[in-house]
């Protein structure tokens, strides 16, 4: 990391001031990384899961330094400090405005990361071959996205990959038609004294805006692609070209054939607002005959209804017959489906084992009965292959960074064990596609394939025998840059893969007998996935801009081209990086950066807190505090000074503090407010002014296994209660509660259930007044189910609070939550934002609610009903968003908002709103 901040010193003239604190994380068993560029509390966080081949990331000198790279010139790009002091002031006490200044439309801060991550490296998304193919393909197809679409993007195929891929490429042409020194303004720009956005800055130095100069890019790009084409194209004829096989749509991945090549397993997922859907649908591979006749007797019906009308066109390829299809379940997805047998798969999903902890496990699907069981526990298991008799499997291993190939077992006795490590763990290697080579008389395989990359050097395909560890290196085209998705072929004595050059990516076949390379098709087609079915026919994937289909290609009339200019060195042979370029990627330890030590209370960082409450029914509250912690939220704390600075109804301050660093997570919260419930907006009861202190002391024992959470909760409260009619009281109360939330989802339709029980032992001044010993009972709670089908959601909320006979009407309806009023901490107090605070008063609550999700909000109906008081119902529409993620002056940030019409049993009905910003603890 200091030897990337050095680079970028030196190539940009920039550097952070700040200290940036790195977070080193596998929670998704995924790889990726993120930066929050605050100029004053920057960070980063790097996921340590290794890119597998096909990937877009996997050209790189080593997958951490262009991991470090990227996320780091993210940093130095946005998290400038303004040259304007009052900004720059601001944005160091308050946290919330610096991230209002990060300048720059999405493209721009991902495409100019990702030219750097290519220009220091010689590497890098900018010079992927596949990527490359992919976006001429684009281009020859008229697809490459707006301006528009650049930045925000759509639902369409890769379209949020575009802001790397496309982006990079047009800042790439702005340095080669303008000069990096013009392009380089633009961010000196963005700091400046006076304030300028992004589209201002670069039309200040560039001859025209932004928007218009891409789209003379667009144009200049789509002819080069179009010239390409005409090169590609010339060494091949229709006769020898891959056929339409089976036409899809959107993100098809992973196909796999059975074994007797009667059905095709693939991955579909559909990316659409409301979230992504995964299937995997096993097609039969013969032709759908019935939808062949049904299209030639509809066209024959339409002739004869009319015959000088003229019929549709048969389609290039009637789309053939699902056979079985498996959703996900609870949005784990599915990834690389392998056939044990005719009946059953074999294939990746996620599981979780506790809260932002996923692996990806294997689960085995049986067609006949629709029988899923999980075969490994926090495995971390990504590709792999079926030995014949079914007995194991061999697969890649990612474990915190380390890539390993390892035989599990698939006998009954041991299933899911890892049985024989067959590569040590390794940082600096990378391993993938492990492939087990077929033999002729069906007996367990003694060999395997796989494709593996090391520090500074590009993947290599090898073949491995299992006994002896003799390995052999596979010859590839010279120059090669891209290598993945190895097939054997039927008899094991040929091997296919797919490998890029000269912006074109190719299918290859590796020929043992005859030590022959061959180039199989020309690289017109952006190939992926193929899969050898018979001697003679092989399907494959091919990339296009409404996302990839399946081709069928016959070998016996391919335009095999032998390639005899090899390499069986995976070293780069050209040099794409610039003048400065980062030195080669080592794992090392050097303990003279520092000490290590344990995390204790986190890196703190404190910022001013600003929020607002706007309730119809109640009042308004600006809530102004500070608050500190660290990423992790493992402590933190904030003190709050509230005030209606409109009506003056209510006024306090409040601080909690909070620790979350042990198994057991603790909370103390504080409060004092006084409240003019006769001065509310909307009917209350006429107390008076009232003035209310407390403290609330919990701790909480969460637990969690993939969708069932648990919290277990202790709770002491404390308060002190008093009105201008002379009441006045204490409370001292003691509560065992538990949180429990279940869900069970396969896309289609799913259930989910949530439980919040509490059991309250407390001490009343106000129960002493009564005529008893001021002790009483009670207990609160939730219940909500709630279920989905084909995207229509209905839920209900069954809540409740009781109180024994001796404590009297103790219980409050109506008032909202705020960062003063935290919910937890006022067990007696039914909160409803429709309703003011103290619309009615009991000892026994009960409220039904329906709701129905429509996006960010949802539609709702309540009642509520405190006995020997009026029936209120309430509905209208309402939503809240809650964030405990991020930078600290943006964890635990609740909205809410909605509107609702408010109808009492013997009162005139009423229309009340509200919006709100506060803090949740």
């Amino acid at each position: 990391m200091e030897v990337v901040r050095q680079l970028i010193k030196d190539q940009q003239g920039r550097v952070i001031t700040e200290k940036v604190d790195a977070y080193i994380v596998d929670p998704y068993n995924a790889a990726n990384g993120f930066a929050f560029p605050l100029s004053h509390r920057p960070y980063m966080a790097f996921f340590t899961t290794p890119p597998q081949s096909d990937t877009i990331i996997a050209n790189s000198t080593g997958w951490q330094q262009l991991l470090v790279l990227h996320e780091y010139v993210h940093l130095v790009h946005l998290a400038q400090k303004s040259r304007s002091n009052w900004r720059n002031n601001v944005a160091n006490w308050y946290d919330f405005y610096d991230a209002s200044q990060i300048n720059g439309e999405r493209w721009v801060s991902e495409g100019y990361a990702t030219l750097l991550e290519s220009k220091l490296t010689g590497r890098g998304r900018l010079f992927n071959n596949q990527v490359e193919a992919i976006i001429q393909k684009f281009a020859r197809q008229g697809a490459l996205p707006s301006y528009k679409q650049l930045n925000s993007g759509d639902d369409s195929f890769m379209s949020g990959s575009m802001a790397y891929l496309v982006g990079v490429r047009y800042l790439k042409w702005l340095e080669e038609n303008y000069g990096e020194e013009t392009l380089d303004a633009v961010w000196t720009r963005w700091s400046a004294v006076e304030q300028r956005d992004f589209e201002k800055s670069f039309k200040g130095v560039f001859p025209d805006t932004a928007k218009n100069l891409y789209q003379r890019f667009v144009a200049e790009y789509t002819y080069k692609a179009m010239q390409h084409e005409i090169k590609l194209t010339a060494q091949s004829n229709e006769d020898n070209r891959s056929k339409l096989w089976l036409d899809l749509s959107g993100y098809t991945s992973d196909p796999s054939l059975s074994p007797q090549g009667d059905y095709l397993a693939i991955v579909e997922t559909q990316r659409t607002e409301e979230g992504n859907t995964t299937k995997l649908n096993i097609y039969k591979t013969g032709e759908n005959t019935k939808s062949i006749e049904e299209f030639t007797k509809k066209s024959k019906e339409l002739l004869a209804d009319d015959p000088q009308d003229i019929a549709d066109k048969a389609p290039s390829v009637f789309k053939r017959e699902v056979a079985y299809t498996l959703n996900q379940r609870n949005n784990r997805g599915i990834k690389n489906p392998r056939w044990l047998n005719k009946d059953t798969l074999i294939y990746g999903a996620s599981s979780l084992t506790k809260k932002n902890s996923y692996h990806q496990d294997l689960f085995s699907w049986h067609l006949p009965t629709n029988t899923i069981k999980q075969l490994t526990t926090s495995a971390n298991i990504r590709r792999f292959d079926i030995s014949n008799d079914g007995q194991f499997i061999i697969a890649e291993r990612s474990r915190v960074g380390n890539s390993q190939l390892v035989k599990v077992s698939l006998a009954a006795e041991s299933l899911g064990e890892i049985i024989a490590e067959l590569t040590p763990q390794s940082l600096e290697q990378v391993y993938d596609f492990p492939r087990l080579r077929p033999t002729l008389d069906g007996s367990t395989s003694d060999s395997f394939a796989y494709v593996s990359s090391s520090l500074n050097n590009k993947w290599q395909l090898k073949v491995r025998q299992f006994e002896g560890e003799q390995e052999q290196i596979i010859p590839l085209p010279e120059n090669y840059q891209f290598l993945s998705f190895p097939e054997w072929s039927k008899d094991g004595q040929s091997l296919y893969f797919v490998a890029g050059l000269n912006s074109a990516t190719r299918l290859y076949k590796y020929d043992f007998l005859n030590k022959v390379l061959s180039a199989v098709t020309s690289g017109e087609q952006v190939i992926t996935w193929p899969m050898v079915n018979g001697d003679s026919e092989l399907l494959h994937l091919a990339i296009n801009a409404q996302g990839p289909d399946v081709y069928q290609l016959d070998l016996s009339k391919a335009n095999n081209q032998i390639i005899t200019n090899t390499t069986t060195s995976s070293a780069m042979t050209v040099n794409l990086a610039g003048s400065l370029k980062l030195s080669e990627a080592t794992i090392a330890v050097d303990e003279s950066i520092g000490e290590q030590s344990a995390y204790g209370i986190g890196p703190q960082q404190g910022t001013i807190t600003i929020a607002e409450s706007i309730y119809s029914a109640s009042s308004s509250m600006l809530e102004v505090g500070y608050k500190s912690g660290d990423v992790l939220s493992r402590f933190d704390w904030q003190v709050n000074a509230s005030q209606d600075i409109f009506s003056n109804i209510i006024s306090g301050a409040s601080g909690a503090i909070r620790w979350q660093g042990w198994p057991v997570k603790l909370l103390a919260h504080g409060y004092v407010f006084d409240l003019k419930t006769d001065k509310q907006d909307s009917d209350a009861l006429n107390l008076g002014k009232t003035t209310e202190k407390g403290l609330l002391l919990e701790a909480r024992y969460p637990y969690s296994i993939e969708t069932l959470a648990v919290d277990i909760f202790a709770q002491v409260q404390a308060s002190q209660y008093e009105n201008s009619q002379h009441v006045d009281f204490s409370s001292l109360s003691f509560s065992l509660g538990i949180e429990q939330s279940w869900s069970y989802d396969q896309q289609s339709w799913g259930i989910s259930q949530a439980i919040n029980a509490q059991l309250i032992s407390a001490q009343d001044d106000q129960a002493e007044i009564n005529g008893n010993d001021g002790s009483y009972t009670g207990s609160n709670g939730l219940a909500n189910l709630n279920a989905h089908i084909q995207g229509f959601t209905l839920g209900f909320n069954y809540l409740w609070a009781q109180r024994s006979e001796d404590a009297g009407d103790i219980l409050s309806l109506g008032g909202y939550s705020s960062t003063l009023i935290q919910e937890k901490a006022h067990i007696n107090k039914q909160l409803a934002p429709e309703l003011a605070f103290y619309r009615q008063l009991g000892n026994d609550y009960q409220a039904y609610q329906a709701y129905m999700p429509l996006g960010i909000v949802e539609v709702f109906y309540t009642r509520h009903e405190m006995t020997e008081r009026d029936i209120i119902d309430s509905y209208g529409v309402k939503g809240s968003l809650n964030n405990d993620f991020g930078f600290t002056g943006i964890t635990n940030v609740a909205i809410n908002y909605g509107i609702a019409q408010v109808n009492p049993e013997n009162e005139s009905s009423d229309t009340q709103g509200w919006v709100a910003l506060s803090y949740k603890w």
